[in-house]
């Protein structure tokens, strides 16, 4: 196949109508995975692969602009995917649904990570992982329902329990490390970007994180703070851990939760963030006007983690 300039893998073989999986077409989701059988792969295309990933020859076809002939070939299944049962289909709101999961095989990730979650007709969508190891023995999973998604529509009408789905690799950035743990965290979310937050605080809390630890979550509405009741219960186990919550539209307003938007309250709980950790998750604008906020207040570039959720539904494709 002829490439033009400028043009990636993925380009030149969906204008051959060639079904390959896609998503985010943009080097986040990982779901375009293809193995070079011949030829030279650009390093671009391997960003964020693991090593061993890497060592076989796999990249990313939306990011990878061939610079020679290269031969290429879509990975097995079984190869870069897990086999998972489905433990629990459980409705946390009307529309936020808590998938349970049991790999048949070790899956190796860190809470606030995310994964590719793959159904029968070979449909993926990206998720963030809101289970911990060591205190939860099943993966755990928050989907946001989406008006004409096929993947969300598929979740919540027709996933039971006992169903198998397939999960790729976990990846991202936005993860608690140890080797500070006097550091005061700052935690900030709308909608299910809620979920890798809820994996990184419980992960923090239980590797004995003293630092002050804030989780700030906003929502339009107050159906929207989902966990909220599980979040307030949290707090009242651990002095160190601070929750915070607002909603654009809400009277009577709920324990703990103020109107307005969630910029503000990230600005009134973290005025001055210098030397605090940041983590952001949501949708890809919201991520990035509060990356800009909190680095005008004060903080480190180096210490803010951001995995921003970038929908299907931005290539027309539904989420």
């Amino acid at each position: 196949m002829a490439v033009a300039a400028g043009q990636t893998v993925l380009d030149v073989l969906l204008d051959h109508k060639l079904a390959i999986p896609n998503n985010c077409r943009i080097g986040v989701c990982q779901s375009c995975l293809m193995r070079a059988v011949a030829g030279d792969v650009p390093a671009a295309a391997q960003h964020g692969l693991k090593d061993t990933l890497k060592a076989q020859r796999y990249f990313l076809a939306c990011q990878c602009i061939p610079t020679g002939p290269l031969e290429i070939m879509l990975p097995a299944p079984d190869v870069v995917r897990t086999t998972a049962t489905v433990v629990q289909v459980q409705n946390l709101s009307a529309d936020v649904l808590r998938l349970r999961l049991k790999p048949e095989t070790e899956f190796e990730y860190q809470p606030g990570q995310y994964a590719m979650l793959w159904n029968a007709q070979a449909l993926g969508r990206c998720y963030s992982l809101a289970s911990v190891p060591g205190l939860d023995d099943t993966l755990e999973l928050h989907v946001a329902r989406v008006a004409g998604g096929r993947m969300s529509s598929w979740l919540f009408d027709t996933l039971k329990q006992g169903n198998q789905v397939q999960l790729q690799a976990a990846s991202g950035d936005c993860f608690y490390v140890e080797g500070n743990p006097e550091q005061n965290l700052l935690l900030a979310g709308t909608g299910t970007g809620l979920a890798p937050l809820w994996g990184i605080v419980r992960d923090a809390l239980h590797r004995g994180h003293r630092g002050a630890i804030h989780l700030v979550h906003g929502a339009i509405h107050a159906q929207g703070l989902y966990l909220h009741d599980a979040l307030l219960d949290l707090a009242r186990q651990f002095d160190n851990f601070f929750y915070h919550a607002s909603v654009l539209d809400g009277d009577p307003l709920p324990e703990q939760v103020s109107l307005g938007h969630i910029e503000a309250l990230v600005a009134q709980v973290a005025p001055k963030p210098k030397d605090w950790k940041i983590y952001l998750c949501g949708a890809q604008e919201l991520v990035s006007s509060l990356k800009k906020k909190v680095f005008l207040a004060g903080a480190s570039m180096a210490n803010i983690y951001s995995d921003p959720f970038v929908s299907a539904a931005e290539s027309n494709d539904g989420a």
